[in-house]
């Protein structure tokens, strides 16, 4: 409601629309769909968004899986500079062809030609899924609903690998086939990011954009403030001159925010999912029958996702993410012990099960965090450089991770790794928990406020 002051000079109230946030849900569940064909083909891959796999391979590490990682690595920062050169929309486009792409060589025969090339394109989108994509979302939100569609992505990606369970394979890649033609026909319903526009100075365009977006009229008080917030965070960013990446960690509140997604990327890739993803690996002790299908791992990273869709409107990011990290810990130590050498496990076989189960559960809630965070805790005009340089960071930790894993475990044994894994954990939980800054219901200068402080380590 606003006052106005009438010709006789008495304040008249008038009631002013207020922005609608049906339209930002529906355009971030519609730009979301890629996630749901990225779980369908990772699924049939040698490697995925996480450390560990859904499929047994008979190599130690194949060369499928490094190729998958290196185009991901070297097209994420690739895809960002073309989103913020020509806009979010084509970044978008770009995800979906590539995903389209990759649907031509699980219909062919397989080889090693048609295998690796599946590798590689599917590495290509993945550079752009996990980045452009939240990055779109979270500028087409309002900061209300920013957390909630942002986990569209945790919560589509683990649909589909539970879709795995009930449906064959031929059917699922049909399926993901009609997805991504899906993907393609809804790029005409998709808005460009307001905040793009406003980083290209264009200024009217963004208006008109935003009006779309909030169904609004242009003239509404609401529309104008958020479009004075926008570009208010474009000339905060603006004003510290040329915005290359050495500038950029020359900032101390951005080098602040860097420091945070290197260790929320770092910690993740380190978490154990290697590990506790190979259902048959983490219970061998067991003796019982394989689980191809790897059923356990599949739900309970599902149901850990749901719950995190669940709370985050109403939770702070942080305390969610300390609570998987406890849960994945306390799940650990139990594992550890049942997982030591020459043991026969007779009693209590249920156990271990159970604890695989609460293990992936917790890794289903934190798994699509730093990708969150990230997006949310930088300023407009550097979000997709930042966010695709700490993505490229992460397949650069990871590729090293799978590629020295194996010679760890036999040397040490998985007990003593998940005693490891357990300790890296910890400190991430803990971190998160004291460093990571409230971004629930917060703009980007109130989270940069929460940065602005004096580090423990001047870096």
């Amino acid at each position: 409601m606003v006052y106005k002051i009438s010709v006789t000079g008495t304040a008249v109230a008038e009631e002013v629309e207020k922005p609608s946030v049906w339209k930002e849900v529906v355009l971030s569940f519609i730009a979301s769909l890629p996630f749901l064909t990225h779980g369908i083909e990772a699924t049939e891959l040698y490697a995925t968004s996480h450390s560990g796999n859904f499929i047994d391979s008979p190599e130690k590490v194949p060369w499928n899986a490094t190729a998958l990682i290196l185009a991901a690595a070297v097209t994420a920062p690739i895809l960002c500079y073309i989103s913020d050169k020509f806009g979010r929309k084509v970044g978008i486009f770009i995800v979906s062809l590539t995903q389209g792409i990759s649907c031509i060589p699980l219909f062919l025969p397989p080889n090693f030609i048609t295998t690796l090339i599946l590798h590689v394109v599917a590495g290509i989108s993945t550079g752009g899924l996990f980045t452009i994509l939240p990055i779109y979302i979270c500028e087409i939100n309002s900061i209300k609903n920013r957390g909630l569609c942002l986990s569209f992505m945790m919560v589509m990606t683990t649909l589909a690998y539970v879709m795995k369970l009930v449906i064959d394979l031929e059917t699922m890649m049909y399926l993901m086939a009609a997805v991504v033609m899906i993907q393609l026909l809804s790029m005409l319903c998709l808005i460009e990011s307001p905040s793009y526009c406003v980083m290209a100075g264009k200024m009217e365009i963004a208006k008109a954009k935003m009006s779309k977006l909030k169904c609004l009229e242009n003239d509404n008080p609401n529309l104008t403030k958020e479009l004075e917030i926008l570009r208010d965070e474009s000339y905060r960013a603006k004003s510290h001159g040329k915005l290359t990446l050495a500038h950029i960690l020359r900032n101390l509140i951005w080098r602040d925010a860097t420091k945070i997604g290197v260790l929320l990327h770092t910690t993740m890739v380190l978490c154990g999912s290697i590990v506790f993803l190979d259902q048959d690996k983490t219970l061998m002790q067991l003796r019982i029958p394989s689980d191809p299908d790897r059923m356990l791992v599949l739900v309970g990273m599902f149901v850990g996702s749901l719950v995190t869709f669940l709370l985050i409107l109403f939770v702070e990011r942080k305390y969610i993410l300390t609570f998987g990290y406890i849960t994945m810990v306390l799940s650990m130590g139990v594992l550890a012990i049942y997982t030591q050498i020459d043991l026969t496990v007779t009693s209590l076989r249920w156990v271990p099960v159970a604890a695989l189960a609460i293990l992936v559960f917790g890794y289903g809630v934190a798994w699509g965090f730093p990708t969150i965070i990230v997006v949310e805790i930088y300023n407009l005009e550097i979000r997709a450089t930042m966010v695709g340089t700490l993505f490229t960071y992460s397949q650069i930790i990871k590729l090293i991770h799978i590629h020295t894993y194996q010679y760890i475990e036999d040397y040490m044994g998985i007990f003593v790794l998940f005693y490891i894994f357990a300790a890296i954990n910890i400190y991430a939980g803990v971190y998160g928990l004291f460093t990571i800054p409230n971004l629930k219901d917060k703009t980007v200068k109130q989270i940069e406020k929460q940065l602005k402080r004096i580090p423990l380590i001047k870096l």
